[in-house]
């Protein structure tokens, strides 16, 4: 018989579908109780309960090349509303309830896009070499217990089947970074408060993790910069030291602008602002952003509103009106060769094209209505019959991350392609 790798047997429980006395036949089958990770040989009992709930992307999504993190998330919602829209989307790998029921999602060993714009140790799009787990609840909230029991033996076999270190158990809020806006000119670090509470050492001790990161390799090597000092002293406060949380309040005052409270979420049409003169305005209605009157109270949408915006964000920028600078929306990125400007006239330009002239450096002073923008992506050109997305985009060609326009101006994510079909004059687009 041939021997089962450990990872074939990860998180089964012995009692999911059978009783103690089918689950020692398997054993005695061939299978040791060992082997059978979810089963505590120690104490007889099993660890998880866990069920499948696979995404139907699952099947799409390429194998990662090596996994080398594990990311920590919050739903920052309701059971039930949460689990409905990472299965759909596939947003990660496990989620786990408030009951501790732990649900699989994506398949261990494939890429689920789980942390999106990310950035860790040199490493882009940090869903390409980690797990991701959402945890019911809020970032500044403490878990349930049977939450915590879960997470402690999940976390404990996947560290082990793929030998991940404490220390590279992550937070999403280290690994997110944002895009340059209005308010910030550059690439910078503080775009999510996301797990932020597993930066704690004293929760992570719950969890079974006993080491963190004290510093952020890309601000160290000045990569990114600092857009939330309070939230990068919190996650990065040696362990041996007291945290201080980072203030949380939904009312613009002096040093709290639009987007601290609600990060790229600010001009979004599900985020509402309720002005001391009693005016209402939505995100997508404001214009001059930084004469917003302290005591602005700034008010989320719906859920699934919510899941709309954030869609926008991890992908494309959007123009909301006419004549928008392009600085307005993307900062000292405007003319950069990985910064994609998609024009209303089917017309598409890098930054540094559209710069080159004085013709075309007039459109990004006045960009059209309706303009898509992406950043930090390669113009891989066009797909045609001796020029296939493989030989252009190497493995990250069925990336979730890497983009298709068709010549009939429709845009597919990489797992949504179908390579045999993949028309020609097809432009390819994928993170650099």
């Amino acid at each position: 018989m041939a021997k089962r790798r450990p990872e074939e047997n990860l998180l089964v429980s012995p009692w999911a579908g059978g009783s103690r006395r089918s689950f020692l036949r398997l054993a005695i089958g061939g299978i040791s109780i060992g082997e059978v990770v979810g089963w505590d040989t120690k104490t007889d009992q099993a660890q998880l309960d866990i069920r499948n709930y696979i995404s139907p992307r699952n099947k799409r999504r390429p194998k990662r090349p090596h996994t080398r993190y594990i990311v920590l998330h919050t739903t920052e919602g309701k059971e039930k509303g949460s689990l409905k829209k990472i299965r759909r989307r596939g947003e990660a790998h496990y989620v786990i309830g408030l009951k501790g029921r732990v649900y699989r999602i994506i398949d261990k060993s494939r890429i689920a896009t789980h942390a999106g714009r990310s950035y860790w140790e040199g490493n882009k799009v940090i869903d390409n070499f980690s797990i991701g787990i959402e945890v019911v609840g809020y970032h500044n909230r403490e878990f349930t217990a049977a939450q915590y029991e879960s997470l402690r033996e999940l976390l404990r076999q996947l560290k082990s089947l793929y030998r991940i270190s404490d220390r590279n158990v992550l937070t999403h809020s280290m690994v997110a970074y944002g895009r340059p806006n209005r308010f910030h000119r550059y690439y910078h670090r503080g775009r999510k408060r996301c797990a932020m509470i597993f930066a704690d050492p004293n929760i992570r001790a719950k969890i079974g993790v006993f080491d963190k990161p004290i510093f952020d390799p890309e601000v160290k090597a000045k990569r990114l910069r600092v857009a939330d000092p309070e939230l990068y002293r919190f996650l990065f406060t040696s362990p041996d030291k007291t945290l201080s949380n980072p203030i949380e309040s939904n009312v613009i005052a002096r040093g709290r602008s639009a987007w601290t409270i609600a990060r790229e979420r600010y001009k979004s049409p599900s985020t509402t602002y309720h002005f001391p003169s009693g005016k209402v305005r939505q995100g997508d209605q404001i214009s001059n952003w930084r004469s917003l009157p302290v005591g602005t109270i700034v008010e989320f949408g719906r859920e699934d509103q919510q899941e709309t915006a954030k869609a926008e964000f991890e992908g494309f920028l959007e123009t909301t009106k006419a004549s928008t600078k392009a600085t307005d929306l993307v900062g000292d990125a405007f003319d950069e060769k990985t910064t994609i400007y998609f024009l209303p006239s089917g017309l598409i330009r890098t930054g540094n094209t559209l710069a080159s002239s004085k013709r075309s450096r007039g459109i990004l002073g006045k960009l059209p209505f309706g303009t898509r923008i992406l950043l930090g992506y390669v113009y891989g050109g066009y797909i045609t019959r001796g020029r296939f997305p493989r030989q252009i985009a190497g493995y990250k060609w069925n990336y979730p991350s890497t983009f298709y326009r068709l010549p009939d101006g429709r845009i597919l994510t990489g797992d949504e392609i179908d390579q045999r079909s993949i028309p020609n004059k097809t432009l390819i687009f994928f993170q650099s």
